[in-house]
């Protein structure tokens, strides 16, 4: 017991010797940097079990000048020791810029007679990277995925670790994307008006090919001499690379474009389609095909009357109204008829009114657009149906009847 209470009377005599010999910390310019003062500070108070007042109060014993006044200041709104080190930090820290901060920690070096502990020292907590670390991880981040968007195209290309990528120069090349575009049918629909084409929506996905190496040019040619390498490397190489990413680039990361509206194939555009007709409808012949307009400017559906003599439907409601269409011309209204119209397998119902004056047989308007769910996929040129979450889409395509 008393050689207990003898070693801990030794140990608190070696803390406050300890706590003596601390360097004083005034807040000048041209004094010692807060961040190592504190490091020193930190490291004493771990050898010791002192409560945050404590603490507190010990490092205003080595506070001097203005950062003593300041500390005084403030020292009723330290609650813990780690609101005083965060204060004096913010406080008597010197500002420096980012670019100047990893300039500087760039141009550590182990000095020759510099122990391995005493420099990590002063990487870590001398030259501290804060501020600018944060930065330089955002851009890690940013960097990484434009380089996993970039791959999802060019899978030849590698990420690069980031502080081995730090050059004076860093560009990054934008990536094109070649699109086919087709001619006829599948690209000349407008926005405002559409007609469907009710045929599947499946469509079959193009085989890819596997890359060609980059070295194929060095597998061919192994057996030229060293002159004669280092004389034709560089032209024969690019163009052999050249000639191999085109040869073997796959087909779908060179074109892009919809399948063919009769066999649904992607490789011929609609209107040079072997199978297509040479007259009536261009995929059945034929000549009393009836294709649906889909108009987002008509606010009603309106039905010619001549096409109730092929279709079933019930019975014709009599009214008599008369509709201004978009070129100033009066649609002779003489009743009104609910119409099923199915499309693909879901079957819709419309009350649409029945004319004896228009240019189509059928024109569904924004009244069965909005009431089913229809959605314009104006890139794919096809139209999308939900309901009870089923999805069905078919390809439309532009009316030969309008201009």
């Amino acid at each position: 017991m008393e050689t207990t209470s003898m070693e801990t009377r030794q140990l608190h005599s070696s803390q406050k010797e300890a706590l003596k010999k601390r360097i004083e910390f005034s807040g000048d310019v041209n004094e010692l940097d807060i961040d190592e003062w504190l490091f020193h500070v930190n490291n004493l108070f771990s050898l010791m079990r002192l409560k945050d007042e404590t603490k507190i109060l010990e490092t205003m014993g080595k506070l001097t000048g203005p950062a003593l006044r300041w500390y005084q200041e403030n020292l009723r709104s330290f609650i813990n020791w780690n609101d005083a080190e965060k204060a004096l930090r913010d406080r008597f820290k010197e500002f420096g810029s980012d670019s100047q901060l990893m300039q500087e920690f760039f141009h550590i070096y182990q000095e020759e007679n510099q122990s391995v502990t005493s420099f990590y020292e002063n990487v870590i907590h001398i030259k501290k990277p804060e501020e600018w670390l944060q930065v330089a991880r955002e851009e890690e981040y940013i960097q990484k995925q434009i380089q996993q968007q970039s791959n999802s195209l060019y899978p030849e290309t590698k990420n690069k670790i980031f502080f081995e990528s730090i050059l004076p120069t860093a560009t990054i090349q934008p990536t094109k994307v070649l699109r086919d575009r087709q001619t006829g049918f599948g690209t000349q629909t407008s926005l405002s008006r559409r007609s469907v084409q009710p045929t599947s929506s499946n469509t079959q996905s193009s085989s890819q090919q596997p890359f060609a190496s980059r070295h194929y040019y060095q597998q061919q040619h192994q057996q030229l001499t060293p002159s004669t390498i280092n004389r034709t490397y560089s032209k024969q190489n690019n163009f052999s690379n050249l000639k191999q990413n085109r040869k073997n680039y796959p087909e779908n990361k060179i074109q892009k474009s919809n399948p063919c509206l009769i066999c649904n194939k992607n490789n011929h555009a609609t209107t040079k389609c072997f199978y297509k007709k040479s007259n009536g409808c261009f995929k059945c012949g034929l000549s009393n095909h009836q294709v649906p307009l889909i108009d987002a400017g008509s606010a009603i559906t309106i039905i010619h009357q001549h096409l109730l003599n092929d279709i079933p439907h019930q019975e014709l409601i009599p009214k008599t109204i008369n509709h201004l269409s978009a070129n100033c011309s009066t649609l002779n209204i003489i009743g009104e008829i609910s119409l099923e119209i199915n499309v693909n397998g879901i079957k819709t119902t419309i009350i649409a009114d029945v004319t004896t004056n228009l240019v189509t047989n059928l024109i569904l308007g924004s009244d069965w657009i909005q009431a089913n769910n229809v959605y314009f996929l104006t890139p794919e040129q096809r139209i999308m149906i939900r309901s009870r979450g089923k999805e069905v889409s078919t390809p439309s395509v532009k009316p030969y009847f309008l201009n």
